[in-house]
């Protein structure tokens, strides 16, 4: 999937994000508000084809769930099993492919330290199997892509974002994305917010709107999807996008 309808919003977060990936850049942070595609076009875009490795971080994140771990495959008998930054460094044929880190400020200890050996330059990062003792290295292909919902890049560790030259704050969905909405909900899903309180809705919530009201109609859908509280209000403020 790529960008082709993107490179006519000069601009935009899609469009810098275009222009990056089609520079060859192999290191990028998104980050801004959740619900806008940033996982979506970091597993998407740009990746030749080749499908991506995902990393979700958590506080209780593991080095073995990046590099990999031991995993018993019998009685008395274990197998190194590799983990998706080591997978992604492989890639097809060796050559490397994708690695989108979600959620990267949640990462701390022991598994921030090996996300900077696995995200450090070509040259310098290098990664031991412990099972064969074969020396690991990313390929000429490894790109990796990390996603946060912070607004502040201080609240990501200075030493990971400084491997990432590249920072796009995420503002808008993907044209793609809004595509697949009905008409009316394309004008405030691009916003971000509904109603007069502004309140910010993520694209996962239009979605689900979008097809719930197919099958018990729009109010009933709002009450489910917004909350009762606000639920006169979205469909106030849809109804003004639809005649505008």
């Amino acid at each position: 999937m790529e960008f082709d309808d993107v490179l006519e919003e000069k601009g935009t977060c899609w469009h810098d994000l275009a222009d990056v990936t089609a520079a060859g850049i192999a290191k990028v942070l998104l980050y801004g508000p959740s619900g806008t595609g940033k996982t979506f076009a970091a597993l998407h875009f740009g990746v030749n084809g080749t499908p991506a490795e995902r990393l979700v971080c958590t506080e209780d994140l593991t080095s073995g769930e990046i590099t990999g771990t031991w995993m018993p495959v019998g009685e008395n008998r274990w197998e190194w099993r590799e983990g998706p930054a080591i997978r992604a460094w492989r890639g097809a044929g060796g050559v490397g492919s994708r690695l989108v880190i979600d959620e990267v400020d949640r990462a701390s200890g022991d598994a921030l330290s090996t996300l900077l050996a696995m995200t450090d330059s070509p040259e310098s990062a290098r990664w031991r199997n412990p099972e064969t003792a074969e020396w690991v290295r990313p390929g000429s292909q490894f790109s990796v892509v990390m996603t946060s919902n912070v607004e502040d890049l201080n609240e990501i560790a200075p030493s990971l974002r400084d491997r990432f030259a590249v920072c796009i704050r995420v503002d808008r969905p993907h044209p793609s994305a809004l595509r697949t909405l009905s008409d009316d909900l394309r004008g405030p899903a691009l916003a971000g917010s509904l109603g007069p309180i502004g309140r910010r809705v993520s694209l996962r919530s239009f979605y689900a709107f979008d097809q719930l009201r197919r099958h018990c109609g729009a109010q009933r859908a709002a009450h489910l999807i917004f909350g009762a509280d606000v639920a006169s209000s979205v469909l106030d403020a849809l109804t003004i996008s639809s005649l505008a």
